[in-house]
């Protein structure tokens, strides 16, 4: 677990973490890149939570040759060596079984999907049947079927393995589906739907519609399992069900089948508040990633909504962030973060807290 000492470490990581500045353009110029090997939080003597580990912009980068005509006729099928393949308003990322990365790209209407082994790019479009118009949330189930939520055509599409447009379902329940995440183990769907601000909840194998989870919240009163635009949500290896409640500016904890554990969070520029919260994920010791859009950072949390550490600041540089908005961790505490003002996905690696001596002792005692 991440030390409380930790907590101690925000404010003296940077004096603006939390100020909420809008991006600016002069910035990109002024703002000396730190080098990446340096970028760890929180700082020394605090030992190391959370390293820099890539980013991605101009797609054809991964390429190894990116002005060869046959990658880019392959990446877009064009034959236009010259031109870029860029990010341009990235929301939703998620990856598969085989560690490759799918990005949202709602200006573009598809869904770019990132090999890093095999240093290529492929993307993801719809169809005459089910098509994308503005994709926002991505999530992949066990099956390595990918599921695209669409805020303009209110409905979600199911792709194949192989890519292949299969499906677009949820029309008739959802108003604008925004960020999604998928409990594999009990096969369902989670949509956060920002304009009827409540969870619709779908069966992964039957496509079928569930059940809502909440409704809309009064602003005077705020009840628990009542919501303000929800943006996204998240599940974690329990089950248990974390709503980025954004008009709200807290975190709400559900269990499996949808009712109320907790809450936390209030409008604010201190530790553990929000401006505008919306990526959420946790990662495999349980705590709780929060990115919100104002402050151009991600908070981590414990499940009690205690803050432990703020990573990034306004900025182009990488461990910066300019509008950051959708946030996924994978099965290997990979963290990775997408930003709309200049189009970027950020990767981060958590760095667990060695086990004490004394609890590997008793570790040691306690095996057969």
């Amino acid at each position: 677990m991440i030390q409380r000492s930790v907590i101690a470490a925000i404010l003296l990581l940077c004096p603006t973490l939390y100020a909420a500045d809008k991006p600016d353009p002069k910035k990109k110029a002024a703002t000396a890149a730190p080098r990446p090997a340096d970028l760890i939080w929180p700082l020394p003597p605090d030992p190391p939570r959370i390293r820099w580990v890539a980013q991605f912009a101009d797609l054809a980068a991964i390429g190894s040759a990116p002005k060869k005509a046959g990658w880019m006729e392959k990446v877009s099928g064009t034959k236009t060596p010259e031109e870029k393949i860029e990010l341009r308003k990235p929301y939703g990322v998620t990856t598969d079984s085989r560690g490759r990365i799918y990005i949202a790209d709602s200006e573009l209407k598809l869904v770019f999907v990132i090999d890093r082994a095999a240093k290529s790019v492929e993307r993801r479009e719809g169809s005459g049947r089910a098509p994308l118009v503005m994709p926002v949330g991505v999530a992949v189930d066990s099956q390595d079927r990918l599921f695209v939520s669409d805020a303009a055509v209110h409905a979600i599409t199911c792709f194949s393995a192989s890519g292949e447009a299969i499906a677009q379902f949820g029309s008739p329940q959802l108003g604008r589906p925004g960020g999604i995440a998928i409990d594999r183990e009990r096969g369902r769907l989670y949509v956060a739907d920002a304009k009827a601000s409540r969870i619709a909840v779908f069966d992964t194998k039957s496509l079928k519609f569930l059940r809502f989870i909440g409704g809309p919240s009064n602003p005077a009163k705020k009840d628990p399992a009542t919501f303000a635009s929800p943006t996204n949500v998240a599940v974690d290896r329990q089950g248990d069900i974390y709503v980025a409640d954004t008009f709200n500016n807290r975190v709400q904890i559900l269990d499996p089948e949808g009712k109320f554990l907790k809450a936390f969070g209030a409008q604010g520029d201190s530790p553990g508040e929000f401006i505008r919260p919306k990526g959420i994920a946790v990662d495999s010791e349980g705590h709780i990633y929060v990115a919100d859009s104002e402050f151009n950072n991600f908070q981590i949390l414990t499940r009690e909504g205690q803050p432990l550490l703020a990573v990034g600041q306004l900025g182009t540089a990488p461990g910066e962030f300019a509008l950051v908005a959708g946030l996924y961790i994978d099965a290997h505490d990979q963290i990775y973060t997408t930003e709309q003002y200049h189009g970027r996905v950020q990767v981060f690696q958590y760095i667990p807290q060695p086990a004490s001596a004394d609890a590997k002792e008793v570790m040691r005692a306690t095996k057969p």
